[in-house]
């Protein structure tokens, strides 16, 4: 056993995972610490969450591909939920920044470690990053010709839930993005349990699974899906079209603002209202007063 020292004294060092108080204190520490990341950093960062989120959403369409979700629904959101992990794993094992998960630094703003500005600068120059990353790498996995691959299974699977996403309404929106980032950063505030990226890894597994199979919403997500659709639309070859028997995803600017701001407005209210104001006020309240 290993044994650490604090004023001369030894004492054990822990190994078992941290209890929700200690990580409502890592929470904040964490939120504090990367809102004051300089720009360019947090950019980049979100750029890479961006990108990351690309290929979640890509590999979960292409295990999907062609699967008869008719007889066995269940599983074959499973099998993409699982899979659209990866995303998660990337963004949250690797140090990227998604601004859905970002939400999590209010614990940091509510216990006045965090200005207001700080945390809108935060959020703002992440959100940019995170539509560049997603934008860029469906780009390129379009020219890559992925959206053909299965003969146009992978493609077919990228159009329908755009244009499922597309039709949100803005209450409908709303209401899925709340839901959404709830379970998403009820995700990551498991992770600041861990002790081991085994633990971060699996305390991201369900949650995310759970969101994708429930069809929830977020604002990364609905930067990936809807530009992919018209992404699909600018490049694929006539033969795609007549392969997968779809028409193009009738995706306008208005409609993806509309419901890209439904979403978003939905993510900061799950996120930053019902789990890290929530933990706050359980938790770490009476340190602030």
């Amino acid at each position: 056993m290993e044994f650490g020292h604090r004023d001369g004294r030894a004492e054990p060092r822990r190994i078992d995972a941290l209890l929700p108080k200690e990580m409502a204190k890592r929470a904040e520490r964490i939120g504090a610490e990367k809102a004051e990341q300089d720009s360019l950093s947090l950019l980049v960062l979100g750029i890479l969450a961006g990108a990351f989120v690309a290929f979640g959403a890509t590999f979960a369409a292409a295990v999907t591909a062609g699967a008869d979700a008719a007889s066995s629904p269940g599983l074959v959101k499973l099998a993409g939920g699982v899979t659209f992990s990866l995303a998660y794993v990337l963004a949250i094992v690797g140090g990227a920044e998604l601004f859905t998960t970002n939400n999590l630094m209010v614990m940091a703003w509510a216990h006045g470690r965090l200005t207001t500005v700080r945390l809108l600068r935060a959020w703002g120059i992440v959100f940019v990053g995170n539509f560049i990353g997603t934008v860029s790498t469906a780009t390129l996995l379009i020219l890559a010709g992925q959206h053909a691959q299965m003969e146009g299974s992978v493609g077919a699977g990228l159009l329908g839930t755009a244009a499922q996403i597309g039709g949100l309404s803005p209450s409908d929106g709303f209401v899925l993005g709340i839901l959404g980032n709830t379970l998403l950063c009820l995700g990551v505030w498991l992770t600041y349990s861990a002790r081991t990226t085994t633990d971060r890894i699996m305390a991201l597994m369900l949650p995310v699974t759970a969101f994708y199979v429930l069809d929830f919403e977020h604002a990364i997500a609905v930067m990936f899906y809807l530009p992919s659709a018209v992404l699909i639309d600018l490049f694929a070859q006539p033969d795609f079209w007549i392969l997968i028997d779809r028409q193009p995803a009738d995706i306008t600017l208005s409609s993806f603002l509309r419901v890209l701001a439904s979403v978003t407005a939905g993510n900061i209210v799950g996120g930053g209202m019902l789990v890290a104001l929530v933990y706050w006020f359980v938790y770490l309240r009476s340190g602030r007063f």
